[in-house]
């Protein structure tokens, strides 16, 4: 049956040249004028059909009447000897018309997916994906085609037709939220709409700050309105100074090269600069007094003490209260300084018996 569908070709693509040649050549010189209105205006036309009979200078191949003696038939594709009127199967290609999708063409017949585009191969309406429907042309014929750009899902940069593209969905995804490169509905946030996800975007309000620089200054990061500058009072209260007295001297405009002379960069300073040494100064204080209380307890004890045992007991405390910083290395030298002085007074050694 295929055998005989491929035999077959050849004639029908040459009757459909000849169809395609009479619209060229409707009005052609004819042999025997007549009354013919189809292929050819005002030539014979034995049944009446509208068609010309076939001559010297026009044939069936060309569009002329395959059967001049029937009015209810003019043409027979697959040359079978059958009109195309009661042929059951026209283009001869073994399927028959009520189930080829393409009754017409012999190398076609089928489409599984139901997209338009043939099964068979080597044909320009051949599925490359006959198996899945889709309306793609470019590249790949028939195959899926979210966002109907007639680019296929696989060639394209955004399959979806989102606004993002796919790589930048899946770098935006988490651990948490999954985005789905193939579906319109499953889009990151994309504040400013600049097709960067805001997940990546390093200023998401595109308002020409970073947003690292916002985050630290407090601005909004999401709202292009409102900038470092403008972000107290109402008014801009910054300004970027690029060198020199032109006209380009100065600028609104973020510029990480510049210099900065605004409120924020003040209020950066101030608060980064100098607030945590600020807050440190109790603990220092707290620190300070700790350990001069620390000294002064030691060289009470160091004075009341009675005997070389317990000086030797107070000099052992002094060394660990160093050694834990309980106390500061030049108390230790103080304290160390005394216990030699009271170890004189009392007349003997630690290593002496009392």
């Amino acid at each position: 049956m295929r055998g005989q569908a491929l035999a077959s070709a050849l004639l029908v693509a040459v009757l459909l040249l000849g169809s395609v040649h009479a619209q060229e050549s409707e009005q052609a010189n004819c042999v025997t004028e007549g009354a013919s209105t189809e292929d050819r205006v005002g030539c014979l036309d034995s049944d009446g059909d509208g068609w010309s009979d076939p001559d010297e200078q026009w044939n069936v191949s060309m569009g002329a009447d395959a059967f001049p003696d029937n009015a209810s038939e003019h043409r027979d594709l697959d040359g079978d000897g059958l009109g195309d009127g009661v042929d059951p199967d026209m283009d001869g290609d073994g399927v028959n018309d009520e189930e080829d999708v393409w009754p017409e063409d012999v190398l076609v017949w089928s489409d599984t997916d139901g997209d338009g585009y043939a099964d068979q191969g080597l044909h320009p309406l051949s599925d490359n994906c006959p198996s899945i429907y889709g309306k793609s042309k470019i590249r790949l014929r028939g195959c899926s085609d979210i966002d109907g750009d007639f680019i296929p899902d696989q060639y394209d940069d955004d399959a979806d037709g989102d606004g993002i593209r796919n790589e930048m969905e899946r770098q935006a995804s988490s651990g948490t939220v999954l985005y789905d490169p193939f579906n319109p509905a499953s889009t990151p946030p994309d504040t400013d709409q600049d097709t960067i996800p805001d997940v990546l975007d390093p200023d998401n309000d595109n308002d020409g700050w970073p947003d690292d620089v916002e985050f630290d200054r407090g601005s909004d990061v999401y709202d292009d309105t409102e900038t470092p500058f403008t972000m107290y009072f109402g008014v801009n209260t910054g300004i970027f100074y690029k060198g020199g007295l032109g006209p380009g001297s100065f600028s609104f405009d973020y510029d990480a090269d510049s210099l900065e002379l605004s409120m924020s960069g003040v209020a950066e300073i101030v608060f980064e600069e100098l607030v945590i040494p600020l807050l440190l100064i109790p603990i220092y204080l707290g620190v300070f007094f700790a350990r001069r209380n620390e000294y002064r307890a030691l060289l009470e004890e160091i004075h009341l003490v009675k005997t070389l045992a317990s000086l030797h007991e107070i000099e052992l405390k002094v060394n660990q209260k160093v050694k834990e910083r309980k106390i500061r290395v030049y108390h230790g030298l103080v304290l160390r300084n005394a216990i030699e002085a009271v170890e004189s007074q009392l007349g003997g050694e630690f290593g002496e018996a009392e």
